[in-house]
This record gives structure tokens, C-alpha cells and sequence, in this order.
């Protein structure tokens, strides 16, 4: 697949646990290896190629939009992928937040998809995607293990 190496943007960090970070941003496609091993809560939809970014970068957790879930479930796809690297993948409601705004993503965000990694982790769907990163950020920073 192929992933394009020049996109940026702006990326907020909401939270920093001990080092351990949550960032926001719009695209998935803004995320850098120095994002390797924390949370990223992205406005993509979590296809194939939104699991090729999170697993390039080593990132330990990342939230998309299901976009609808979509034919053959497209849109969280590459989210269900990352159990085979021990990324943790969620998707919330397209219906919770808009489609490529990761602040409203982080502010409003409700889990409608968590893969088995996720699952394993306590992520639960139904829950608000500020609230279940928060707490699993808290758990991790405190020596919890971690999805990488």
C-alpha cells in the first residue's frame, strides 16, 4: 500500500501521563515516528490505510471514525488489522463525531468498535472515547501493560 511520507498538520497533545501522550489530530496521515508507543485520536475513517499509518509508526493505541462501518466493514478495517501488532483500535460513531475533525472526535467521540486488543485493554464500545483513552493512559503511565 502505498502511504504518502509529506502530510502534516496540527497536532494537539490533550494529555501527557509520565511521557505517555495523547495527540489529536485531523488526519492520520500527520502522525511521525515520534509518535511511537502512545495514543492517537484521528478524524480518519479506520480503513486499511488508516492501520498502515498507526502500525508504521508504533503508535500504541488509535481512535478513528467508523465512517459508517461501510461495505465488507471498510471502515474499521485496518483498525481490526492492528490486533496482529498488539495495537489497540477503536472506532467511534460517525453519528458521535464528524468525519476528519479529531477535536470533535476527542470531545464527542462514542465507541461504536474496539478490536480484540482493545477489548483486552478494557475498552469497552458504548463508552466515550475521552473517557476510555483517558483511563487507559492512566493505567499504562502507572506500569499497566501496554499494547506494544
Amino acid at each position: 500500500m502505498l502511504l504518502v511520507n509529506d502530510h502534516s498538520g496540527p497536532v494537539r497533545t490533550v494529555l501527557d501521563e509520565g511521557g505517555l501522550r495523547i495527540l489529536v489530530m485531523s488526519s492520520i496521515a500527520f502522525t511521525t515516528p515520534d509518535m511511537a508507543g502512545n495514543l492517537i485520536v484521528t478524524g480518519s475513517h479506520g480503513g486499511t490505510s488508516a492501520g498502515e499509518y498507526a502500525r508504521r509508526h508504533r503508535v500504541a493505541a488509535v481512535a478513528c471514525n467508523d465512517a459508517g462501518i461501510g461495505k465488507d466493514a471498510a471502515g474499521t478495517a485496518g483498525l481490526a488489522a492492528l490486533d496482529e501488532d498488539g495495537i489497540v483500535g477503536v472506532a467511534v460513531g460517525h453519528d458521535t463525531a464528524r468525519i476528519g475533525d479529531g477535536t470533535d472526535t476527542w470531545l464527542c467521540g462514542v465507541i461504536t468498535y474496539a478490536n480484540v486488543t482493545a477489548l483486552a485493554a478494557g475498552i469497552r464500545p458504548g463508552r466515550p472515547l475521552q473517557v476510555a483513552f483517558t483511563e487507559l493512559a492512566g493505567r499504562w503511565s502507572q506500569g499497566g501493560a501496554t499494547a506494544c
